[in-house]
């Protein structure tokens, strides 16, 4: 292992110590010192970045995650970095994301994705340990071990992050028991795929979460809405980074994104508001649970729903249920609060019958929101549905064409 390499990883482990131990501060300073350039003592941004995002790729390979077992919880990472977490999770979920460093290295900050590669590796290594039963500490050194540095290194031209994958580590898979086959029947295969892409999804982790959040229940508003107090959790679960505030503030511009389909994703501001409902694609999230049936909200707190009881994460029997909901979010994101002949036209634009995609007749922000979910991809500009989630999205976007 390079010098450069070992002085990443011990770098890596001394933020991750410190956020796990809570020592905001310190972590901060550490992330702070990093720049462009490799020091003596200190790796690059982008150094730094694609360690740890070639070690999410390996530890998402793990059976712990592929079968859901261990669950990172977003919420409870902090703004400065979980604008991007959600989706450096649903990458790595996919073994995408170093593979996809160089273009979220252009679209954000080298120092943010960095920030975010950090506390998503102590996020993933503290969802570990709390699945293994054992400490943090034993888990980093099992997974992110420290490494000796033998010579200092010369500050030099920034690796880039696909260098990190020269001596990325090995995803650890541990045996599983053996899958039947289904060799004479391809149509189960099909089925296998279909619920493995859903169950991928970001969408399908948001539900997740939403549900460790409920709990057996949780206080809510009279309308049904998230309290104030709890709008950043419950915004969190669907990376939009929101605050509830007493006062509404002055609106900010919009990234160019959200106006411009040809422009990459990029950063949202964070949200100020008095009120959930000034959160539409939130309360869309929450109207496609409650239509499922996953939830049920009574006059003052949210519970699990009649089908929660029933719907399993993990079992390709429930497909059908799984593309239920997926059709049945990706209809309410279009449709919740929305000018019903933007929403037509909207739904339209992605089935591929209307080319139009003036931001006026278009509901471009909510697109955005699809594409975070995982339930679409928008590349040069045109929105496009996954294939092993077609099924289950054009059903919602048929519903929403009318």
């Amino acid at each position: 292992m390079s010098d450069e390499r070992a002085r990443t990883m011990n770098t890596l482990r001394e933020i991750a110590q410190a956020v796990h131990a809570q020592q905001h501060p310190a972590a901060e300073e550490l992330l702070g010192s990093i720049g462009p350039e490799a020091t003596e003592s200190i790796p690059s941004n982008q150094q730094l970045a694609g360690v740890a995002l070639a070690h999410l790729d390996a530890w998402y390979a793990r059976n712990e995650f592929q079968h859901g077992a261990a669950r990172v919880v977003q919420s409870e990472i902090p703004s400065s970095a979980g604008n991007l977490t959600p989706t450096l999770e649903a990458l790595a979920r996919k073994g995408r994301a170093l593979r996809s460093a160089e273009s979220l290295l252009r679209r954000n900050p080298e120092s943010a994705v960095a920030r975010a590669g950090a506390y998503m590796v102590t996020a993933t290594l503290t969802a570990l340990a709390a699945h293994r039963d054992e400490s943090f500490e034993i888990v980093m050194d099992d997974l992110l071990p420290g490494k000796k540095v033998n010579t200092p290194v010369a500050p030099a031209a920034p690796a880039t992050p696909s260098d990190a994958a020269e001596e990325a580590p090995e995803p650890v898979v541990e045996e599983a028991p053996a899958e039947p086959t289904f060799s004479a029947d391809e149509s189960q295969n099909d089925s296998s795929a279909r619920y493995s892409a859903i169950v991928e999804t970001r969408f399908m982790a948001a539900v997740k979460e939403f549900q460790q959040w409920m709990g057996q229940s949780h206080p809510v508003t009279g309308t049904g809405a998230p309290k104030r107090a709890d709008i950043k959790d419950v915004a969190t679960t669907i990376g939009i980074d929101a605050e509830g505030v007493a006062k509404k503030p002055d609106p900010v511009d919009p990234p160019a994104s959200d106006t411009d389909l040809s422009v990459p994703a990029e950063p949202q501001p964070t949200r100020h508001v008095p009120s959930a409902q000034g959160i539409p694609e939130l309360m869309a999230f929450l109207a496609a649970l409650q239509e499922f049936e996953f939830v049920e909200m009574l006059s003052t707190k949210v519970q699990p729903g009649t089908r929660a009881l029933d719907f399993g994460f993990e079992d390709v029997d429930q497909l059908e249920a799984a593309e239920e909901l997926v059709a049945t979010y990706v209809h309410q994101t279009l449709t919740y609060d929305a000018d019903s002949d933007a929403a037509v036209r909207t739904a339209q634009l992605v089935l591929g019958q209307a080319s139009d995609t003036d931001a006026d007749s278009v509901l471009i922000p909510r697109l955005r929101q699809l594409e975070t979910m995982d339930l679409i991809e928008i590349n040069d500009g045109t929105p496009v549905i996954p294939d092993l989630l077609s099924d289950a999205v054009r059903n919602g976007l048929e519903r929403a064409a009318g």
